[in-house]
């Protein structure tokens, strides 16, 4: 039986495409965010929404390795694979930022409908002093952070790109 990994996935979904109770979820928050701000940042030396975006595609990237229980895979916090430098210029390099987003979430509820059983949830995942529950929590939380940082980009830079016609209403 596996009802705490279908629980799991629905919660996923519901922060990453649904309708949280706290608000709207990544990619309603993405469709909101013009792709001519996607690299501008409303404070010196901070993450632009693009930079985010590959961040939040590199750890979900980290996350299905793991779930695939690759044992030599590593993340250096901080590092440019962390961190991508990431420019977008055009409405097209903002969609397919954004599609690859969507492929790494996919493949995360891919993997984890394969799972027959919740057992899974409570082995450790390999060389790490923590569950697969408590990994998959983890995105979910992850998502969430990052969400807030979107929007607080989104809403400062709204104030500033007013008169620019980036942000109709």
């Amino acid at each position: 039986m596996k009802k705490r990994i279908n629980e799991l996935i629905r919660l996923l979904s519901e922060t990453f495409e649904g309708e949280p109770w706290y608000g709207q979820s990544v990619m309603r928050k993405l469709e909101n965010v013009p792709y001519k701000i996607g690299y501008k940042t409303c404070v010196p030396d901070s993450h632009s929404v693009a930079e985010i975006l590959g961040h939040l595609i590199t750890w979900k990237k980290y996350a299905i390795r793991l779930l695939k229980k690759e044992k030599t895979f590593h993340v250096d916090t901080d590092s440019e694979w962390d961190w991508p430098s990431i420019e977008v210029k055009t409405r097209d390099e903002w969609e397919h930022l954004k599609r690859d987003l969507v492929a790494a979430q996919s493949e995360i509820y891919a993997i984890l409908e394969k799972i027959d059983h919740d057992d899974f949830l409570n082995e450790q995942v390999h060389g790490k002093d923590y569950t697969y529950e408590h990994l998959i929590k983890g995105l979910v939380h992850h998502d969430i952070y990052h969400l807030g940082q979107i929007g607080l980009i989104e809403s400062q830079l709204k104030r500033k790109e007013q008169d620019s016609g980036v942000f109709k209403a």
